[in-house]
């Protein structure tokens, strides 16, 4: 029966990737604010809450001092449609800066107080996004339609990638060590789990799951997984992967897929096809211990 669910899902899901991938192969779309008719665009920053930065074609790109107090101390030339000018400022390094489903990494960006265009606006102004990210993004402002819009980008993508595989590497060390609250952490509170024995609903019962099946085994058993192949699709990817379950008599090596999503700088797991081990009487001999599955636990 999982078999024939597992199959039945496996076309579904294919079928959604193509129809997505057209939707992929466009450039993506982000609304644009305004601040006392400012354009403006939210930006994500590592380790700090949602910001507000000003959208300028004409500058170059700037962060308020206000909301980067950090930094070396120096001078900058900031140039706007008023001109060029020399101002005290800071600069500061950025790990990471989100947009919409972009990242720019380890960006040095300059730091001076924009409080005088957050009193015009009425709105505190984080930052100012100019010409020069503006480019490296690939970005062009519609300001009739009030968008602004990012072509793909493989390097971006490629990004994104190696962010979830560090996480879900996190998360596999988190289950070998039976750490449920770190394992917590990888799971959405209304995740999804398929197996073999039924479906598991909610992060408390997935947990649930993963004690019974693994934890409660002596000794504990160890698994590995190999992501062998993603998909992108808007916020989330689904991700394709082998897994090896090493129990103390037997290995296990299956194929499974899980669709993973960020949220609040975080990747959680929200779906998952899994399937249980077998029983842990059921012995094998070393050399003949390999069993090869359609589903991952």
């Amino acid at each position: 029966m999982f078999r024939c669910f597992l199959q039945t899902f496996s076309r579904l899901f294919f079928a959604l990737l193509i129809c997505c991938s057209a939707l992929m192969s466009r450039a993506e779309e982000i609304p644009l604010a305004y601040c006392n008719r400012l354009p403006v665009i939210e930006v994500s920053v590592t380790e700090k809450a949602k910001l507000r930065f000003l959208v300028d074609t004409a500058a170059t790109s700037i962060l308020n001092s206000k909301s980067f107090p950090e930094g070396d101390p120096g001078k900058v030339s900031v140039t706007s449609w008023s001109g060029t000018t020399q101002a005290k400022s800071r600069q500061v390094t950025l790990h990471q800066l989100t947009i919409g489903h972009h990242i720019l990494q380890d960006l040095r960006l300059p730091a001076v107080d924009l409080s005088a265009i957050g009193l015009n606006c009425g709105k505190r102004i984080d930052g100012i996004l100019g010409i020069d990210l503006l480019a490296q993004l690939g970005m062009t402002v519609d300001l009739k339609n009030h968008k602004a819009q990012i072509q793909p980008d493989d390097r971006n993508t490629q990004a994104v990638i190696s962010e979830l595989h560090q996480s879900l590497t996190d998360c596999v060390e988190a289950l070998n060590r039976a750490d449920e609250a770190a394992l917590a952490e990888c799971l959405d509170p209304r995740i999804v789990t398929y197996t073999s024995e039924g479906d598991v609903y909610g992060r408390i019962a997935t947990l649930d799951y993963y004690r019974k099946t693994f934890f409660q085994r002596n000794p504990p058993a160890q698994l590995s997984m190999v992501p062998r192949a993603d998909h992108l699709i808007g916020d989330a990817v689904w991700v394709e992967y082998d897994l090896k379950i090493v129990f103390p008599q037997q290995v296990i090596a299956v194929g499974g897929t899980a669709l993973c999503r960020k949220r609040d700088g975080k990747w959680r797991i929200v779906h998952m096809i899994h399937s249980s081990p077998p029983a842990p009487g059921h012995a094998a001999q070393p050399e003949d211990a390999q069993t090869r599955g359609s589903h991952a636990p």
